[in-house]
């Protein structure tokens, strides 16, 4: 009834819960655990994403970092070192897009997401690039862009006999 959770994940041994701006992680595979006295690198992280008067976030992905998808913007959860431990004393948020992101769940496609765009009528996919070690995003709708007009209402994926990506629309 107040928002929260919009979004939960399970991503380096803890439960996300996210929910309006705020980003809160367990303890360290404690997943029902929010223990703020804990100290140390298995202690609960807690953040805001801090970016302009309300950025709701609506999604989250966990690849291989973890894809936060807000309202105005999608973000890169990342420690300071490639494939170190997210902590509550290394945890830093980085922008892998400006599209921002509809109220509908994203999907996992190998080492990418597939996401709604905010305006719900493009679809766009997140994509690691190793030039720049992060996460960006390319439009799949590009070629055709009147085919998701309606607003798209959730998407899934289909692996066999070709990978697809489905779209109920509105």
């Amino acid at each position: 009834s107040r928002g929260l959770p919009s979004a939960v994940c399970l991503y380096e041994g803890r439960l996300w819960w996210e929910g309006k701006d705020k980003i809160w992680g367990s303890i360290s595979d404690a997943f029902s655990s929010y223990d703020d006295t804990v100290e140390g690198a298995s202690g609960t992280i807690s953040r805001s994403i801090g970016s302009g008067p309300l950025d709701s976030i609506n999604w989250l992905l966990p690849l291989q970092r973890m894809i936060v998808g807000a309202q105005n913007q999608e973000l890169s959860v990342r420690s300071s070192s490639f494939d170190e431990i997210l902590t509550p004393d290394n945890f830093n948020l980085k922008i892998a897009g400006t599209q921002g992101s509809s109220n509908v769940a994203a999907a996992i496609m190998d080492s990418g997401g597939i996401y709604i765009q905010r305006g719900g009528t493009k679809a766009y996919q997140l994509l690691y690039d190793p030039n720049i070690y992060d996460y960006t995003t390319k439009e799949l709708t590009v070629l055709n862009p009147d085919q998701l007009l309606s607003g798209v209402k959730r998407i899934g994926i289909q692996r066999k006999i070709d990978t697809r990506l489905h779209c109920v629309m509105n």
